[in-house]
């Protein structure tokens, strides 16, 4: 073993919380569990997405942009998966891929940077907080974290306020570390000489933390810098080095989420193109390229801001929406769909169908039944999770 692999199996290893019943020792990565967040940022089109192509008023309200029929994969009698979606078909006849359809904040804005930050800590409407939902969940079980390891690793644009911008892992609590660019690590730089941003407690391991050996992985990814998160991600993963939490973030090559998710305009051209980034890299997986066993310690879950409106709008794009469906996948996750189909009610702009999954639920689910840590307290109230996770 070399040097530097040495100096990332002690600094970087997946064992940030020893003493949790999640996480064990270095060395010992057959133990440890991942959780994968994937950021659409931006805003995705739940019925583009999990297409209802039975629907009369589908057809009616999308005159340019609806799936045609004979193009949607499917998944029920009523629904099916976008055409950029074709790889996911695997897992979902697998039953290691959940659809949450209607899941979404009980109230919102309608304004990025708001529905977004609620999103991050977890909060109500007339709530502001300072932490985010991870670091609360993290931070409560803290029992003597090892020196100089990392809780949190992200790729991308993580959040889009200034002052604190950690996203879900806000609150400077938690040693993380955001790298923009996640191809300069790949190449041999430390983070320090990478575009990046620590938290203050992830300073120290920063300067360290560097790439695993290389681990022979099967498939190819993307030749940009979300195949090259992605990569990194799996290598970690299949390594046993991986953070207890890996956030990516899902955008356009130009950085214009607008070119992605936020699909006010020319929604056939961009939508597809982020769901294929989708579909080539955290829903899919890449877990198949894993060791055996390793899918069903891992975890991937998508979230937004909020949905997008039912009706396309006069530049063949949609509106700011309100409630979304989302996925969960990985080896322990029981298959299927979750909540009630998306209703295509009469709706322009900044509105939609109220959500009826609460997405606390999800969060709750993964730190009760993914981390086995309490999650009272974590938010403003209890929220009973999803069924979702094998035992």
């Amino acid at each position: 073993m070399n040097s530097s692999r040495r100096h990332f199996l002690s600094l970087a290893s997946a064992t940030p919380l020893l003493g949790l019943p999640w996480v064990h020792a270095a060395g010992q990565p057959s133990g440890a569990i991942l959780l994968e967040l994937v950021y659409l940022k931006g805003g995705n089109d739940s019925y583009n997405t999990l297409v209802p192509f039975t629907s009369e008023r589908y057809a009616r309200f999308r005159p340019t942009i609806a799936i045609k029929r004979d193009q949607v994969i499917r998944v029920s009698d009523t629904h099916g998966f976008h055409p950029s979606l074709a790889a996911l078909l695997p897992m979902w006849e697998s039953r290691e891929l959940a659809l949450l359809q209607g899941i979404g904040q009980q109230e919102i804005t309608n304004q990025h940077y708001r529905d977004a930050e609620m999103q991050f800590t977890g909060a109500s409407l007339d709530q502001y907080l300072t932490d985010g939902w991870v670091t609360r969940a993290l931070a409560a079980a803290d029992r003597g974290r090892m020196a100089g390891s990392l809780d949190a690793l992200a790729f991308g644009d993580l959040d889009i306020r200034e002052a604190d911008p950690m996203g879900p892992f806000r609150g400077d609590k938690l040693r993380v570390v955001n790298m923009q660019h996640p191809s300069e690590w790949l190449s041999g730089h430390k983070v320090e000489g990478t575009k990046h941003l620590t938290s203050r407690p992830g300073r120290e391991p920063a300067k360290s933390f560097r790439q695993p050996d290389a681990v022979a992985l099967k498939t190819a990814f993307p030749a940009d810098e979300f195949g090259d998160a992605m990569k990194a991600t799996v290598q970690l993963a299949a390594a046993g080095l991986a953070p207890p939490v890996i956030h990516v973030t899902i955008n356009a090559a130009s950085g214009d989420q607008h070119d992605a998710f936020d699909t006010h305009w020319n929604q056939l051209k961009f939508h597809g193109n982020a769901l294929s980034r989708l579909e080539d890299g955290p829903c899919a997986l890449r877990l198949r390229t894993l060791p055996v066993g390793q899918s069903y310690r891992t975890l991937v879950a998508t979230y937004d801001e909020f949905g997008r409106c039912p009706k396309e709008n006069e530049d063949r794009g949609t509106h700011h929406g309100w409630s979304s469906v989302h996925f969960v996948a990985g080896g322990r996750v029981r298959g299927g769909l979750f909540g009630e189909p998306m209703p295509v009610v009469d709706v322009f702009a900044i509105d939609g169908p109220p959500p009826v999954i609460d997405y606390r639920t999800l969060y709750t689910g993964i730190i009760q039944d993914w981390w086995g840590l309490p999650a009272r307290g974590v938010f403003d109230r209890d929220f009973k999770p999803l069924d979702l996770l094998r035992s």
